[in-house]
């Protein structure tokens, strides 16, 4: 068996230091070995839609529209390697997908952006009355304790990205560091072509603008449990 040097553009390493930002994108990437096995058939994107297919039912068949994009198809197509001129190409198109909230403010209620993260609602597929469909009364939440530590309280959560704690803490409230935040929330990929980060904001995706300001501000309120140990707000020690 014979290994390759494969960039893994990981998720959650896209929520860095900011300064310099272009540092903060450097560092994102891993060096780490893929066991490459030969003679091993390869999966088209034509392959792939058909088999994803024939293995769930939707409710609605604009729900397959979320799956398939130019992006992913090149990043498919890449090994997540993307050229120069394509990284480009996905970084301007993803940046133009970006809706802030109409109030202006990139930064919300922090209590409920500590709800929408913790919240695993939305992005089933699935007929409706399926135990497990998507109730659409409910608002969708961003399960981000699937992949981060964040409150250093909260009973359990994943690490395939790096851990959030004390993320304001860390780096502060500026201008630039919140809407980097609001932006690699809303749309990952606007910042690290292929982040294997989801792209929560946007009508096809799980997350309101409104929501992701919310997430924005669990992430760098000083009063968040994020930046304070784990304590209500006003209790940090």
């Amino acid at each position: 068996m014979t290994t390759r040097p494969f960039l893994r553009l990981a998720l959650a390493a896209a929520l860095l230091p900011l300064a310099p930002i272009a540092s903060a994108l450097a560092d994102e990437a891993q060096h780490v070995d893929i066991p490459k096995i030969e003679g091993l058939p390869k999966i088209t994107e034509k392959d792939f839609s058909k088999a994803i297919r024939k293995s769930f039912y939707v409710n609605n068949p604009h729900e397959w529209e979320r799956f398939y994009s130019k992006t992913l198809e090149i990043c498919n197509a890449t090994d997540s390697q993307p050229s120069a001129a394509q990284a480009q190409e996905i970084i301007q198109r993803e940046t133009k997908s970006i809706v802030y909230p109409k109030s202006g403010k990139l930064m919300g209620d922090w209590k409920l952006g500590a709800k929408w993260a913790e919240d695993v609602h939305g992005g089933r597929i699935g007929y409706p009355g399926f135990k497990d469909a998507d109730d659409p009364s409910h608002p969708n939440g961003a399960n981000c304790y699937a992949c981060h530590a964040m409150d250093p309280k909260f009973p359990q959560h994943g690490n395939m990205g790096p851990s959030l704690t004390d993320y304001g803490k860390l780096r502060g409230t500026t201008d630039a560091v919140i809407k980097y935040t609001y932006d690699k929330i809303y749309n990952s990929k606007s910042l690290n072509p292929c982040s294997l980060m989801p792209r929560y904001g946007g009508p096809k995706h799980l997350l309101t603008p409104e929501q992701v300001a919310d997430i924005t501000a669990y992430l760098l309120d000083p009063q968040s449990p994020v930046n304070n140990g784990g304590n209500p707000a006003g209790q940090a020690k």
